[in-house]
């Protein structure tokens, strides 16, 4: 069954329902209680689901959630149709009833559906107003089942009280809200309907925010997608692996980036970088920076060239964030490693017997500050030798300083060889545990 139906207990009825001799303090008590059990998260059908725990039984013996379709699949607000074209989702549904499972297979939650606007339910969607009907008579009720193809609506709705309240938020209807009372339950009143609309409001709020986070999340991904690279192809003699960790959940990209790019003659540039800071506007710094390296390295130059090149690019594109990026070109005929460095951690390097050294390169200043020159250095990269770059969320955090970092890193780099698809399993597991860390990246390639 699915999770966004519950079931609750139909003995709770009696002493938990609000009715009509409810008082003011009574029913303000239950709307605080609503405001502190409702959107827990900024995830939507989690929040319906905490909705309707707060309503059912006490507001009513059975309810659901419908929200626009478009909204959940696009974060957008759909144009309100009048003409009983709405698209909705049922996104949960809770019962306290003697038979839940007729009401299941009444209503399913993920079910998609048209509600004509001759049905209550199509009413508060295209007037945006509650609709009140204090006993559903047959008609109504074999209209519904008609509409849906399944006779047990007709079964369980007829002589049911029904309150449907449209989810309002921004001028939009994100969908409705609808509470039901059966024939042996005192029907709502016209004084219910100011409860049920507060709480219908409250409901709108934390959707729309839910929606908000998914679009944000969406953009984000898709942004992600467009500025990293898919899968890296490892160019002949070279076994790659990677791994990329944002800081940002919320929004699940960074500033940090890598890259591996085939050139002639048996050469290939090695790329990492890092753009100080997370989020969107790191990655489209990011990204800027990404571009400008794959096309410096289409013409052919070391890795000092490459980076004072950068450098004038990052100059010229006025980032606000500092930016920082190691590049490496290795020559599988000669067996080295040209390494030049601006403003990064260095690299190291694994050898085949299992000992890590850290590569003595020359840092120079992080890029856009306009260094007159950076110094190449070169070191050997026998067969079987494996090279680690890293971004520095790998080795700083607020549990340790960088110094702490770099021997961990080369503690789990030192032993007997793995795999190097397991060796980054390994180092972003150790890494990821921190609270609170920057973006990483992590760049393995081995030498065959």
């Amino acid at each position: 069954m699915d999770l966004g139906f519950l079931i609750k207990d139909p003995r709770g009825r009696t002493e938990l329902r609000l009715g009509g001799a409810t008082t003011l303090e009574q029913r303000l008590a239950f709307l605080n209680d609503a405001s502190t059990r409702i959107g827990s998260t900024l995830d939507l059908a989690q929040t319906c689901r905490e909705v309707l725990d707060v309503a059912v039984p006490r507001c009513a013996d059975a309810g659901g959630i419908m929200v626009q379709e478009r909204l959940i699949t696009e974060g957008e607000f759909p144009v309100r149709p009048t003409d009983g074209t709405a698209l909705v989702r049922r996104v949960a549904t809770a019962v306290a009833v003697e038979n839940p499972f007729d009401w299941d297979r009444a209503f399913p939650v993920g079910e998609v559906a048209v509600y004509p606007p001759y049905l209550p339910q199509g009413q508060a969607m295209a007037t945006a107003r509650t609709v009140l009907v204090q006993r559903l008579d047959q008609n109504v009720g074999d209209e519904n089942a008609r509409a849906f193809g399944r006779d047990v609506i007709a079964k369980i709705l007829t002589g049911c009280s029904l309150l449907v309240a449209p989810l309002l938020a921004r001028g939009n209807v994100l969908g409705f809200f609808v509470l039901v009372r059966e024939p042996c339950s005192e029907p709502f009143r016209s004084a219910d309907v100011a409860l049920v609309e507060e709480l219908a409001a409250r409901t709108a709020i934390c959707i729309d925010n839910a929606r908000l986070y998914a679009r944000e999340r969406r953009t984000a991904l898709a942004l992600q997608s467009s500025l990293l690279p898919a899968a890296l192809t490892a160019p002949p003699g070279l076994e790659v692996a990677h791994r990329y960790l944002p800081a940002s959940d919320l929004a699940g990209v960074g500033g940090d980036w890598f890259d591996v790019i085939p050139q002639a003659r048996e050469r290939t540039t090695l790329v990492v970088g890092d753009v100080m800071g997370h989020g969107v506007r790191a990655a489209a710094a990011m990204g800027q920076l990404r571009t400008a390296t794959q096309t410096l390295a289409s013409l052919d130059l070391d890795p000092a060239e490459l980076l004072y090149r950068l450098d004038r690019v990052a100059e010229q594109l006025h980032l606000e964030q500092i930016a920082t990026c190691l590049c490496a070109r290795y020559d599988r005929a000669a067996g080295t490693v040209q390494i030049a460095c601006a403003g990064h951690l260095p690299p190291m390097l694994v050898h085949p017997h299992g000992t890590v050294e850290t590569l003595p390169v020359v840092p120079g200043p992080p890029l856009g500050i306009s260094s007159e020159r950076y110094e190449l250095c070169e070191f050997a990269l026998p067969a079987g030798g494996l090279l680690v770059l890293y971004t520095d969320g790998l080795v700083e955090g607020r549990e340790w300083d960088i110094d702490e970092g770099l021997a961990k890193l080369r503690g789990l780099l030192t032993g007997p060889p793995l795999g190097i698809e397991r060796i980054c399993d390994v180092v972003i597991r150790a890494q990821a545990t921190q609270t609170e860390r920057d973006d990483i990246a992590l760049l393995l390639v081995k030498a065959l």
